[in-house]
């Protein structure tokens, strides 16, 4: 049996993003994952839709502070009807320096997930209205969360169908999709109803060198993002995380990115020569994760991102 496996699409215009889902389709990719970061992650998926036919579509993720439910709602619904049903909707709630930003008071973040999925799970099944009929998918739409603490696995296991990890060692995944698990079999549900899924940036280079020095510049931000900086810190990396927060408040990118250790960018990512990043998947999928994300790090281009659909064919 193929073992499931994803990869994000950058978004950039409407023919790049349609051409690689298509390309990850047809490799054999069993997701096709669209951030949000300058575009509307919904929309993308939309496009992606037109240009496949059976691959997943996956939001990674969209904010839900951005959006009122009922509007969620409606875009996922056309999503999944144009998809034939393969939309999967990862919800998230961002982060506070960049809600700050915004004028954005986030509150209780896990509070907003929680109500945002009742509130679309309520708009889906027709028991909240505005006046007009809402616009109610042919199939389920399932929902996965964007998780990075223990707290918001546990919300994910009780309410969503699965979560979405991200910058995240083997031994901390297999914490959280413990914590998943055992959280919805704690509420009635099997361990089985909650999938398991985690984003692994990824920089093949023949030059193992090399592929650290790119990577530690691609990743060192996550680190200065409280979320983040709390994950590895409980994920045994405290020296690397607190030095690298304590530059970036400083404004020090150099030794933000000189404070991440190779054994810290080893646990968190795939890099190295194509056959070591393939045999570090192992690790990942003993971990629990039923479907690894690959995150094309390096040049932010096309022929990057083929590059790795085509290297990581090989592990499906």
């Amino acid at each position: 049996m193929a073992q499931q496996l994803a990869i994000v699409i950058m978004p950039g215009s409407h023919t790049q993003i349609g051409e690689l889902a298509r390309a990850a389709e047809d490799a054999g990719f069993a997701g096709a994952c669209m951030p949000e970061l300058t575009n509307d992650g919904l929309m993308c998926c939309y496009v992606m839709a037109a240009a496949t036919e059976k691959i997943r579509l996956i939001t990674w993720i969209v904010n839900v502070y951005f959006r009122h439910p009922w509007l969620c709602a409606a875009a996922a619904s056309m999503v999944q009807d144009v998809s034939g049903g393969r939309l999967t909707l990862g919800l998230g709630v961002s982060h506070r320096p960049f809600m700050q930003a915004l004028g954005i008071d986030m509150g209780n973040a896990r509070d907003k997930l929680r109500s945002v999925t009742v509130a679309l799970r309520k708009i889906w099944n027709g028991e909240m209205s505005i006046g007009v009929p809402a616009r109610k998918p042919k199939t389920p739409i399932p929902i996965y969360y964007g998780a990075l603490a223990l707290e918001t696995a546990r919300l994910a296991g009780e309410i969503a169908d699965g979560a979405e990890f991200y910058m995240c060692p083997a031994d901390r995944l297999r914490k959280l999709a413990n914590a998943a698990r055992e959280s919805a079999v704690k509420h009635g549900r099997k361990a089985s109803d909650i999938s398991i899924t985690v984003g692994l940036p990824t920089f093949v280079d023949d030059d193992l060198e090399r592929a650290y020095d790119t990577a530690r510049q691609q990743i060192a931000f996550y680190p200065a993002l409280p979320f983040y900086n709390r994950q590895l810190v409980k994920s045994g990396f405290e020296t690397e995380a607190k030095a690298a927060m304590e530059a970036a408040a400083r404004g020090d990118r150099k030794a933000q990115v000189a404070a991440l250790s190779n054994r810290l960018v080893d646990a968190v990512a795939l890099v190295g020569p194509a056959s070591r990043c393939i045999e570090r998947l192992a690790a990942f999928r003993e971990a629990g994760a039923e479907m690894p994300i690959i995150a094309p790090g390096g040049p932010d281009t096309m022929e990057n991102t083929r590059r790795l659909i085509q290297v990581f064919a090989k592990a499906i």
